[in-house]
């Protein structure tokens, strides 16, 4: 038994697929089906029922599952302590929901030891809600910051507690709109939502657009007012439409002042915005006494007071 395998075990079963695993992964498919055939052989158990809606853990899997995804925490926690044994030598792997204020608060962070370390290898990603949490679960990343809407936070404080993470609240808002100073809306105060229909959108691609706007905004959001929708996968792209597409524009979570006024934007109240949504610091228990992984949390919470309080000033 590799530890590799155990990894392909956590995969499939994350993702409900050997094809999705091994993207997810960056391995080729067939290797991850032989290692998880030799696993089921070696261990004498059937892992997985190979079904038309995708591979699903039987009984003996659910167990096995249980404790492989307990051995490879130890085991990545284990090398996340000794790797970060002192600032000479630091390695450290963030996981962050897709967010301009909370890259940069690391990007703080970050810059202290780049000046201090003499080597640092750190991995900053920023991906999706879910993939934060599975990811930070099994020791891929060692502090990982999730965006959960108000309705959905009693659900995923249940998937958190039961993986054994530990989670703080980081910062609490409602969605602002985005737009260029120049764009015709930004005379209100608090934007009509009807006025909006006839702008073009950026919209982050990765997530059903309904569906998410329903949770993030309000119920009463209605899908078939955006006729202009722009779907972009990567929110670099997203910042740089707002300022070239006329008179687009973006919900977007918190954003510092420094980087909507170089860019030309501003941020504006609209009053459909009505459901909070939380960004929520998480990383395993096995990880609370690891010296790095506190001060990382620690610098998230004293610097999202201050674009909190700024998100607050704006009414937002």
């Amino acid at each position: 038994m590799k530890i590799q395998q155990l990894e392909y075990v956590i995969a499939i079963a994350q993702e409900g697929s050997i094809t999705h695993a091994a993207k997810k992964l960056f391995q080729a498919q067939p290797n991850i089906s032989i290692a998880l055939k030799e696993l089921e052989t070696e261990l004498g158990i059937q892992i997985f029922s190979r079904t038309s809606n995708g591979m699903v853990l039987t009984p003996e899997g659910e167990k096995f599952l249980s404790k492989a995804t307990s051995i490879v925490n130890d085991i990545h926690s284990l090398e996340r302590d000794y790797l970060t044994r002192n600032c000479s030598d630091i390695s450290m792997n963030i996981g962050v929901c897709r967010s301009g204020y909370v890259t940069s608060i690391m990007g703080e962070f970050i810059s202290k030891y780049a000046e201090e370390c003499d080597r640092m290898d750190i991995h900053l990603v920023e991906t999706d809600t879910i993939s934060v949490m599975n990811d930070t679960c099994t020791g891929k990343f060692d502090v990982g910051v999730m965006r959960i809407p108000e309705s959905y936070v009693e659900m995923f404080n249940e998937r958190i507690n039961s993986r054994k993470l530990i989670s703080q609240t980081l910062c609490e808002y409602r969605l602002g709109v985005c737009i260029p100073a120049t764009h015709p809306l930004a005379k209100y105060d608090d934007i009509p939502y009807e006025e909006l229909r006839q702008y073009p959108e950026i919209y982050n691609g990765t997530s059903d657009p309904e569906m998410m706007r329903r949770a993030m905004l309000s119920m009463d959001y209605d899908d078939s007012q955006a006729i202009k929708r722009i779907y972009v996968y990567d929110r670099g792209s997203q910042i740089s439409l707002l300022t070239t597409v006329k008179d687009s524009f973006m919900w977007i979570p918190p954003i510092q002042n420094k980087f909507l006024e170089s860019s030309g934007l501003i941020i504006k109240k609209c009053s459909l915005a009505k459901h909070l949504n939380k960004d929520i610091i998480i990383y395993r228990k096995s990880s609370e006494n690891n010296a790095l992984v506190t001060e990382c949390v620690e610098s998230l919470m004293a610097c999202s007071k201050k674009v909190q309080n700024q998100f607050d000033n704006n009414g937002l």
